[in-house]
């Protein structure tokens, strides 16, 4: 084996290593690792990763800057993009970093959990959503609670901390719902927090008893789920969520103006998986 293969595979295991640590939450060791994989020379795929990392320590300054040499690699590369947008609008706020320590650990779901029953699930946008750091920092995935304040239903992070408001129509009814005894898990589909859109995944967790004879989620649900890629959580390190040349619209009053007695879509296997981004392909930009 010459000096330069074993240069190459002892790269290829750093780089295994990296997706391992970080797949673990362990990121201030991946951001240590991927400065290693840099020496053995630089690309963007790895550069991605550390602005990654760097962006789960609360080191938005450092991530900004590892994703501008993605861009100086590779000028077209819409993950680096995209997250050079979203931190260049933290920085002009005064936001360069976040200390995790005071924060709990974000959680997040592998959306091919949400494989369900017909009625159980659905996708919809937030209103009202708030222009704080906290917001800023969701990632898709990334699990959200669901309360009810009235009749509406509000989104927070695991901290506690505002995120928006169910449209009034869907809000009302899971209000209704959740006081009778139901649950529900709230997922982060899609975030642009600088247009102020947060699209949710949400999934009945919970049916009591009582309300055995209520469907949550009636009517066309599958209705705008195709329109979405959903990251896998295999290498939602290396790759969020893609943005859509052509998201088009999605009207949450369509999805929930029928009657119960409807007939519901089922959401099977191959209807959530098309929708997972592709995050191999991706890995090879």
């Amino acid at each position: 084996m010459t000096k330069q293969d074993e240069r190459q595979r002892l790269c290829r295991r750093l780089q295994e290593y990296a997706i391992q640590i970080a797949s673990a939450n362990r990121w201030q060791e991946a951001i240590e690792i991927n400065q290693q994989i840099i020496l053995f020379g630089e690309d963007a795929i790895t550069y991605n990763r550390l602005g990654k990392a760097y962006m789960e320590q609360g080191q938005y300054s450092e991530a900004l800057e590892a994703y501008q040499q993605t861009l100086r690699l590779n000028p077209t590369n819409s993950i680096a993009r995209k997250n050079v947008t979203k931190l260049e609008a933290l920085q002009a706020r005064g936001i360069t970093q976040i200390d995790m320590e005071e924060h709990l650990p974000r959680k997040r779901i592998d959306l091919r959990m949400l494989i369900t029953e017909a009625g159980k699930t659905t996708l919809t946008k937030l209103t009202e959503v708030q222009r704080t750091a906290e917001v800023e920092a969701l990632s898709p995935a990334e699990q959200v609670e669901l309360s009810f304040e009235d009749n509406f239903v509000v989104a927070k992070n695991l901290e506690g901390y505002l995120i928006g408001r169910l449209e009034p129509k869907l809000g009302q009814r899971l209000s209704d719902l959740m006081r009778g005894g139901n649950r529900y898990i709230g997922i982060v589909a899609q975030a642009d927090p600088r247009k102020g859109e947060i699209r949710l995944l949400i999934r009945e967790t919970y049916q009591s008893p009582n309300q055995r004879d209520r469907i949550s989620f009636p009517g066309q649900l599958g209705e705008g789920l195709g329109l979405y890629h959903m990251p896998s959580l295999r290498y939602d390190y290396d790759t969020e969520e893609e943005e859509l040349l052509d998201e088009g619209p999605m009207d949450d009053t369509e999805a929930f103006g029928a009657d119960e007695e409807d007939t519901e879509t089922e959401l099977g296997l191959e209807d959530i998986e098309k929708d997972i981004a592709d995050d191999d392909e991706s890995l090879e930009e």
